[in-house]
């Protein structure tokens, strides 16, 4: 039996009885097949919110450490257990716990300057992960050959302004209109803010003398007046970023993964995980026309037709129902739109991350008298906003999963 299927079926086994596998490390790929590759890219979920503290907690507890299996060196959770513990400074509250996260020579990731092989440690947070991790396990249980993660994501980024593909973007007499308009009512706004925060000063000022705790004076914050340049370049820019992200890791092989023995590559997958931010200014309006051009152009970029896409569908307050018709409900639907059109049949797909929205850490964080009601019992869960999907290392363990499995039922 291949070992890679014997390995996958193991895997599967350690997931259903995790008792009864011991999960093992996972040694490099011995193929000189071209390297699988995969982009992971959107907004700040998929920069990943997992957060370290819950999850270690839940590693600690019998009842959820078998989701997590896989995440420990040598699948030996005392031994997880006892580092974190024995790493604590109670002196230095902020220095961070020892982790024994396990390491998975097979698949490599880079991530905005941070290059190797997978573990924890490659999200948001320093010390966690996001959607990356149980993806790349994924792949990895599926492939012989070697694969590679590049992951290109920042926070708060609209498809409609920072990603907007080369195929959206608007002639410069458009771009010209917008930015004369746009710096006509920053000017009025800045001419009237002004006057407000020098007369709010001199009141207190005059306050201040006699008052026995003292107010600060309040500071004059311009709004930009942009020139064309800088305007236009607003457009796009993270999807250039993006672009060069790639270009660059594939570039400098050798150098960022020294395993690397030049047997070549080939990209077979992109992954999309993103939204909040076009929910605001009627960006949510074009957000199908954008999300299916940027499908088209990264294809056409990175000279893959064939590349297969995962959209990973907004999911914020789980399976509560949308408002009709509201910005959010808007974006969705186009999320699960666009993989229905034609000429992206069997190559694009649509997860509903919704399903995956952690309802134990939606209690306490919505229960009575909230998270901060008790701050120890909700890290043990979280440590997020909602919009974050409150940081829960689960919802982004089983988002990877689902982008994996997504992506190999694509590639079928």
């Amino acid at each position: 039996m291949n070992i890679r299927l014997l390995f996958a079926f193991l895997s599967l086994l350690a997931f259903i009885f995790p008792s009864v596998v011991s999960a093992e490390e996972y040694p490099a790929s011995t193929s000189d097949k071209k390297i699988k590759v995969f982009i992971l890219a959107g907004q700040s979920n998929m920069e990943g919110r997992g957060f370290p503290e819950p999850l270690s907690w839940q590693v600690s507890q019998k009842k959820y450490r078998g989701r997590y299996k896989h995440f420990i060196k040598n699948g030996d959770y005392d031994g997880f257990v006892k580092a974190v513990n024995r790493s604590i400074d109670p002196n230095n509250p902020r220095k961070p716990p020892k982790y024994l996260w396990s390491t998975r020579k097979d698949v490599w990731i880079n991530y905005l300057g941070k290059h190797g092989d997978l573990t924890v440690g490659y999200g948001a947070p320093r010390e966690g992960f996001g959607p990356e991790f149980n993806f790349g396990h994924e792949m990895g249980n599926h492939y012989d050959e070697q694969v590679l993660l590049i992951k290109a994501s920042w926070g708060g980024r609209a498809l409609a302004r920072g990603f907007l593909p080369p195929s959206s973007m608007l002639s410069d007499a458009e771009y010209r209109k917008q930015m004369e308009e746009v710096n006509k009512a920053n000017k009025e706004w800045n001419e009237k803010r002004k006057i407000q925060v020098e007369e709010n000063n001199k009141r207190i000022t005059e306050e201040n003398k006699t008052a026995k705790k003292k107010k600060r004076l309040q500071r004059y914050r311009p709004r930009p007046i942009f020139t064309f340049e800088d305007y236009k370049g607003q457009y796009g820019k993270d999807y250039r970023n993006m672009v060069q992200e790639v270009h660059e890791c594939l570039a400098n092989l050798k150098e960022r993964f020294p395993g690397y023995k030049g047997q070549g590559y080939e990209i077979l997958g992109f992954v999309w995980f993103q939204g909040w931010n076009d929910q605001y200014q009627d960006r949510w309006l074009s957000y199908e026309k954008n999300l299916a051009n940027l499908i088209r152009d990264v294809r056409k970029e990175f000279k893959a037709p064939g590349m297969k896409f995962v959209i990973g569908q907004m999911g914020h307050d789980g399976m509560k129902p949308d408002k009709e018709g509201s910005p959010r409900d808007y974006i969705k639907k186009a999320q699960a739109k666009v993989p229905t059109y034609k000429e992206f049949e069997k190559t694009v797909g649509c997860v509903k991350t919704d399903q995956y929205w952690d309802m134990e850490a939606h209690a306490i964080y919505t229960g009575p008298g909230g998270w901060s009601k008790d701050v120890n019992k909700w890290r043990q869960f979280g440590n997020d906003r909602g919009y974050h999907y409150y940081g829960s290392p689960w919802f982004f363990a089983q988002a990877g999963t689902g982008f994996g499995k997504e992506m190999l039922r694509l590639l079928k």
